[in-house]
């Protein structure tokens, strides 16, 4: 009989664990790039069995039964904004931190006056629909986490597309450790280990994010929360839901971090086996017809064509035309079909992952963005990197570090230093036999990224918050946790001790010469 209630007991669990969830999805970082991943896990969850409630910035390719979209329609950042690439990657720090936050505003901005956060508003008012984990697009969104308290404060999984940002680890009670981990906010190296000057730089610039972050940012946020979910908890408090925190790191590409159980690495899930390419672009990259091989040419979903200065364009355009390989670019506008050399060709929108995967690609040429650089990764094809902003710089320093590409600075492009370059990174071996290592130890893992990921987010839903695994730090002060009131303490003691030392020392300086003239008088008389 104990058996037969064990085993039915046994059954219970495991169908509860494999009922599926409700999911409430939000990303609303104003950047396509940061909708591709968010895509990606919302596809792995609706594979699980799960129901997906998202509101996002692109409408899904493929609809899906259950999956419910709210579609923020408003042009990105960058469309309505622009970006001016001459500055961008040469903004000095007190430039770059309100650059930084004013897309950040920005964005929220945009995604709160959008009818879609409307439409959802009411969805939820309405419908009362039940939860059973709110999967948040936490970095540069933040006040969206308003939304739990809308929903009943159910555990919140936080992600990001943004590599593993500092606010996410004070968030899970991690310390971020400045001499080891690069900040990415304002383009720090992105190698490890770190020199003298590159741990200082790299300190400096993370304390100068954080007192804005804390004094500037976070009022901002709670005054965004107050304001579109009357009657919310501050941010402080919501952060108490957070259960686990997804981030787009990985070993062989970022090293071994210290963090917390629950700062979970997922980094590159985006990244998968390439689908057959279309016939004309097949026929354009294929053995016979380029047996050189081929470059391609993409610089994300941000920088667009007609922000590449003329006389730039021209000059890549006549280097490309030097090659011998064929070159694939991504270019939006219509502006030079009538310039282009006999062995490049240009499409508004190509399929990155699919190209990146064929077997004679030769190196991508690349604004170094994060997803962009794992899917390379991914595929063992080496980079040239053209950075323009934010982490792209860091990657950028990355590639060179571990020998699987180069860089090449923007504005100081010209014919010759970009030919020399791509000629130089898609014809020397060292690089690509450097990247097949990266590939292999990203591919050596023994789940994907994206069932981890899947796998966090259920695990989170089912334990009610993913309990044990909290950090004690979340129950430090900001100084305990980086044991600042200890090193005050010791440096206290220390001062106490050498001011008694140095009083003593006076002390029997001022007797010792104070009695030598008694002593000396005595014996005259």
């Amino acid at each position: 009989m104990a058996t037969l209630v064990t085993l039915a007991a046994l059954a219970a669990l495991s169908c509860a664990a494999a009922a599926p969830l409700n999911v409430l999805l939000v990303s609303t970082v104003s950047s396509p790039s940061h909708y591709i991943w968010t895509n990606a896990l919302a596809t792995g969850l609706l594979e699980r069995g799960h129901r997906v409630t998202e509101l996002v910035i692109r409408p899904p390719a493929v609809k899906h039964e259950n999956r419910t979209s709210f579609v923020i329609t408003a042009p990105t950042y960058g469309d309505e904004h622009g970006w001016d690439l001459e500055v961008t990657n040469v903004l000095s720090l007190w430039e770059e931190i309100p650059f930084f936050y004013s897309f950040c505003v920005e964005s929220a901005k945009a995604a709160f006056e959008s009818q879609a956060f409307t439409d959802l508003m009411k969805h939820l008012k309405e419908k009362k629909p039940k939860f059973d984990v709110f999967v948040l697009d936490f970095i540069m969104q933040e006040p969206m986490i308003g939304l739990n308290s809308v929903i009943g404060r159910v555990p919140v999984v936080a992600f990001t597309a943004f590599n593993m940002p500092e606010e996410v680890l004070q968030a899970m009670g991690s310390p971020f450790v400045a001499s080891m981990l690069p900040f990415q906010g304002v383009g720090a190296d992105g190698g490890v280990p770190m020199t003298f000057r590159e741990r200082a730089d790299n300190a400096f610039k993370w304390l100068t994010y954080k007192l804005y972050a804390h004094y500037v940012d976070r009022p901002r946020i709670n005054q965004d929360i107050a304001k579109w979910f009357p009657g919310a908890p501050s941010l402080e408090e919501l952060e108490k839901d957070l259960a686990i925190s997804l981030v787009n790191t990985s070993p062989p590409l970022h090293g071994g971090m210290p963090t917390v159980p629950a700062v979970v690495e997922v980094g590159g899930l985006q990244a998968q086996p390439p689908k057959p390419l279309p016939k004309d672009l097949l026929d354009w990259v294929d053995a016979k017809n380029a047996p050189h091989g081929f470059i391609y040419m993409a610089f994300g979903t941000n920088v667009k064509a007609k922000m590449i200065r003329k006389e730039r364009r021209d000059a890549i355009l006549r280097a490309f035309g030097r090659l011998k390989q064929r070159v694939l670019w991504k270019y939006e506008d219509d502006d030079i079909h009538d310039k282009l050399p006999p062995n490049v060709k240009v499409a508004k929108w190509l399929p990155q992952n699919d190209i990146l995967g064929h077997p004679n690609i030769r190196c991508f040429v690349s604004h170094n963005g994060g997803l962009s650089t794992q899917e390379a990764s991914y595929h063992g094809v080496p980079i040239v990197g053209v950075p323009f902003f934010v982490d792209q710089i860091g990657y950028s320093h990355k590639i060179e570090k571990i020998g699987i590409g180069r860089r090449v600075h923007y504005q100081s492009i010209t014919e010759d230093s970009f030919f020399e370059t791509v000629f130089d990174v898609a014809n020397n071996p060292k690089y690509r036999e450097n990247m097949q290592k990266v590939r292999q130890a990203l591919r050596d893992q023994k789940e994907t990224p994206l069932e981890r990921a899947v796998w966090y987010i259920e695990y989170a839903a089912r334990t009610g918050g993913a309990p044990n695994l909290r950090s004690p730090g979340l129950q430090l002060r900001w100084y305990e946790l980086y044991m600042l009131d200890l090193l005050g303490a010791a440096l206290l003691a220390v001062v106490l001790f050498v001011w008694l030392v140095s009083r003593m020392v006076a002390a029997f300086v001022g007797l010792l010469f104070c009695t030598a003239p008694k002593r000396a008088k005595a014996k005259t008389q």
